[in-house]
């Protein structure tokens, strides 16, 4: 039975943080509806004496996420069903005595921290941080390496199946062939209808073998024959984009992200060293170091 009660609890926190948390918020402030009606605030229901008036309905509304609301204020009637069935519910469980349950009661213990942890953290952290320009031209000038684009190869290819064919390919090109003809009437590769042309690529795109011998062309140069799984390729540099920074007003969404997180785990650190330093922390190692409160017991 102990089990079993223990399996119970843990259910119930586990829906709290997959979602219950939020319905435990709303249902507590259609509970207290009716203290925060004020004059010439028009009702749009009454569920057992609880009221959900007009700014009420707006409120919840507004604080639901964007693409939330939307779909809300084009259905708000079913939106308002759903909080007369969320009342209902509620009205229910407090005449069942739900509340009063041990697991209820530790659940709901469980998130009222969360709820004023996270509220602290909002006010004292994330609501104080601020990124300035000069921060974010710091960062993109100190940190250019992460935003500047690959060097991109543009090639085209003849690709034979055996060596012979290959070695008899490239000898023609030496001897004067023009390459496009031969990747035209030679290449077994698709690209072949676009005389061999490959287009334009970024490193790690393709074969290393292919891209190693990119890399070491000039363009307008023709390689020696390059084995790869796909059978035995003679490559031509036809242009190279080298690599270039972005320019800032690209990259500011990311520059910003990364300075709030920064800056949002430098102020946490300095909150908690504060409150611990202002705090009489006491731990009981001896009992700690022996952990036979970690042990569990089976039934």
């Amino acid at each position: 039975m102990q089990m079993n009660r223990m399996i119970f609890v843990m259910e119930i926190k586990n829906k709290i943080l997959m979602g219950l948390l939020p319905f435990l918020v709303v249902s507590l402030l259609i509970l207290a509806g009716c203290g925060f009606v004020k004059e010439k605030d028009p009702t749009l229901a009454v569920i057992g004496g609880t009221k959900i008036t007009v700014k009420d309905f707006q409120k919840r509304i507004s604080n639901l996420p964007e693409r939330y609301r939307i779909a809300v204020m084009k259905r708000k009637k079913e939106y308002l069903q759903e909080l007369i069935n969320d009342t209902l519910l509620y009205q229910e469980a407090i005449r069942q005595g739900v509340g009063k349950e041990e697991e209820v009661i530790e659940v709901i213990e469980e998130a009222k921290k969360k709820i004023l942890t996270a509220k602290l953290l909002k006010d004292k952290v994330d609501d104080k941080i601020v990124i300035s320009e000069t921060d974010m031209k710091e960062y993109y000038d100190v940190n250019s390496y992460r935003y500047m684009t690959p060097e991109i190869l543009r090639a085209s290819h003849i690709l034979s199946l055996n060596r012979d064919d290959a070695e008899a390919i490239k000898l023609e090109l030496e001897n004067g062939a023009d390459f496009a003809d031969m990747a035209k009437a030679k290449s077994v590769d698709p690209t072949a209808q676009r005389a061999g042309d490959i287009g334009y690529f970024p490193r790690g795109q393709l074969m290393p073998e292919f891209e190693n011998a990119c890399a070491v062309l000039e363009i307008g140069e023709v390689s020696d024959i390059v084995k790869t799984k796909l059978g035995y390729h003679i490559i031509k540099l036809t242009g190279r984009k080298e690599p270039e920074m972005r320019p800032m007003e690209q990259v500011q969404k990311d520059i910003l992200s990364r300075l709030k997180t920064v800056k949002r785990q430098k102020m946490f650190n300095e909150l908690l060293s504060d409150l611990r330093n202002g705090t009489d922390i006491k731990i009981n190692e001896e009992e700690f170091v022996k952990g036979e409160f970690l042990a569990t017991k089976s039934e």
